[in-house]
């Protein structure tokens, strides 16, 4: 009978287990554990295995059971629960391929500043000239750099529902006009 070789999937080291000796659950080289999916066994005789045996060897070397032993795991499991989950993920699918919809009608579809995912229109806001009260720089003569009213959209991001606004488009010429027109004293 040969000798076993376990790879460390985690520092790449190859673990010699010679045979009828218990497998390791740890690596000697890094102390991460073996056992589980993350594993690779690999058999170093000159016969191949037969696929019964290397699933039974399997089996035993990770403690696995058979499919035999299934119902009985089953029988202690609330199976109805399972079917509110699976109502939850359909609604989860719904809300995330509305949104996708949504996004892929939006002209501009700017990215949240929290989780960076995209954010979605959800409407424009008028701003009033009683409800705000503009920043007039001396550069500008005493004149303000945005001028009520103007509108702003407004973005909601789907995932962690922080709200951003982005001025209109209109806004932003009218902005960028007043900003470049020379002063009047650097005209003299």
């Amino acid at each position: 009978m040969a000798a076993n070789v376990i790879i460390c999937p985690w520092c790449q080291s190859e673990i010699i287990q010679e045979p009828g000796e218990e497998p390791d659950k740890f690596c000697p080289v890094c102390d991460n554990e073996l056992s589980g999916y993350r594993t690779l066994s690999i058999g170093l005789g000159d016969e191949e295995p037969s696929e019964d045996e290397e699933e039974s060897e399997d089996d035993a070397l990770y403690g696995r059971r058979g499919i035999g032993d299934l119902s009985e795991d089953l029988e202690g499991l609330d199976l109805d629960r399972d079917d509110d989950l699976r109502s939850k993920d359909e609604a989860l699918l719904r809300y995330e391929d509305t949104v996708e919809a949504i996004l892929d009608e939006q002209e501009f579809v700017p990215e949240c500043p929290q989780c960076r995912e995209y954010m979605i229109e959800t409407g424009t806001q008028v701003v009033q000239t009683a409800s705000f009260v503009p920043k007039r720089p001396e550069r500008l003569h005493g004149g303000a750099i945005l001028e009520a009213p103007f509108s702003m959209t407004l973005y909601m991001c789907p995932s962690c529902f922080t709200m951003s606004y982005a001025l209109s488009e209109e806004d932003r010429t009218r902005i960028g006009e007043r900003l470049s027109q020379e002063p009047e004293a650097d005209r003299k």
